[in-house]
């Protein structure tokens, strides 16, 4: 098992077994002693409109572990208040199919809440017909997540060789045709992290469709104060409430 921790800085890192820094969008930014995502088969240069999918498919291609994942330098994925172990992971996975951060509450569904603070519809609209074009079986599941209130977001998953894969190969296939007919050329930078941002919603379309076993934890943000923490989570209960 390896879970890659994807990493653009110097930062504390967990120790423990299976835990393997990458540093992503490495083709951009100076060397950190770390394994890189621009080695191999490598997507490293798209990093500021992949975000930490840049190592997601530098996972999927260069890589061979039975269990893969990915976390972040700063987000994990906790057993029991302590970040996940090799050993925890495994025993969770002989009973699910996938590790996936504790689903976030929504105040408005997810294709409202997309156009609302992460980009445009008319990119949804083109990811739509992308997943009809590579998988038209699977727009009842994009459809049903995008009118849902939750998601499990941060592009954050662990997973057997063969899920992992598996999603990977249908992940980059869609978002390959959606980069074919988006122009950017007037987003924000941070409305220009389209992929990333995507990748959060089309993993949900993944994993609902193929009914997928899902083991969700919780996720913690080593960087986050605890008034941060309180103030999210007094939020999560302002969006649960506001779904009646």
């Amino acid at each position: 098992m390896a879970v890659y921790i994807a990493v653009h800085k110097d930062a504390p890192l967990p120790q423990e077994k299976g835990y393997v820094p990458l540093q992503v969008g490495a083709a951009l930014h100076p060397p950190l002693p770390y394994l890189r995502d621009d080695t191999g088969i490598h997507i490293s240069e798209k990093n500021p409109h992949y975000c930490e999918l840049t190592g997601l498919f530098w996972i999927w291609q260069n890589t061979r572990d039975d269990y893969k994942g990915l976390v972040h330098y700063r987000r994990f994925f906790t057993h029991h208040g302590e970040i996940l172990t090799e050993e925890h992971a495994r025993r969770l996975l002989a009973e699910h199919d996938v590790i996936l951060p504790r689903p976030e509450p929504l105040r408005e569904c997810a294709w409202q809440e997309f156009c609302l603070h992460s980009g445009f519809e008319k990119d949804l609209l083109l990811t739509r017909q992308a997943v009809e074009l590579v998988s038209g079986e699977m727009l009842p599941a994009f459809d049903a997540v995008m009118n849902g209130r939750s998601l499990h977001l941060y592009n954050m998953l662990i997973a057997s060789r063969e899920v992992f894969d598996a999603y990977c190969r249908w992940l980059f296939a869609v978002l390959t045709q959606v980069e074919r007919q988006v122009d950017m050329t007037d987003y924000t930078p941070y409305q220009q992290r389209l992929y990333g941002f995507l990748g959060e919603r089309l993993l949900n379309v993944w994993v609902t469709h193929h009914s997928l076993r899902v083991c969700a934890l919780p996720v913690k943000n080593t960087e986050q104060t605890v008034a941060q923490e309180v103030r999210l989570w007094l939020r999560r209960q302002k969006n649960r409430l506001s779904r009646g």
